[in-house]
């Protein structure tokens, strides 16, 4: 295998890592893209181990975002490890951790570090706006008070 057609490969990969998250990522998605073992570094709160954790966790973003979008803004590729920087967009349509639905609309952006091996994510970093979304889900702020 080439150097290019490897970065290709990784790139592929990291595009499904995203699309994971995108309400029209087809069946299967989390199996073809994660090693049955892979390891997560940042356990989102309620996500068990493994590939089921991760499509239950999927799940649950669907349930309260139904027509989130993702996409993919940039990747690089370093040895086994691909940075994947993207962002979304979806509805708040269902409560969770005490949030009722605001039907609002929320933007989402991360950056994630994947270990790819064999074809595979096997091990996962991630940070996301996760503070920002919450903001966005708040209640307009009322009259402010005279002082």
């Amino acid at each position: 295998m080439t150097e290019t057609t490897a970065i290709r490969d990784t790139r592929l990969i990291a595009e499904d890592f995203v699309k994971l998250w995108d309400a029209s990522s087809p069946g299967g998605l989390a199996e073809r893209a994660y090693a049955p073992d892979y390891v997560e570094h940042h356990p989102l709160p309620g996500q068990g181990p493994g590939i089921d954790g991760l499509n239950e966790l999927a799940a649950v973003y669907f349930a309260v975002f139904p027509d989130l979008e993702t996409k993919v803004q940039a990747v690089l590729n370093d040895g086994d490890l691909t940075v994947v920087r993207w962002s979304g967009v979806g509805t708040h349509q269902g409560g969770q951790m005490g949030v009722p639905p605001t039907h609002r609309r929320v933007h989402f952006s991360g950056i994630d570090i994947l270990r790819i091996s064999g074809g595979k994510v096997v091990e996962h970093w991630g940070e996301t706006n996760g503070l920002e979304v919450m903001q966005q889900l708040q209640a307009e702020p009322g009259p402010q008070e005279s002082s």
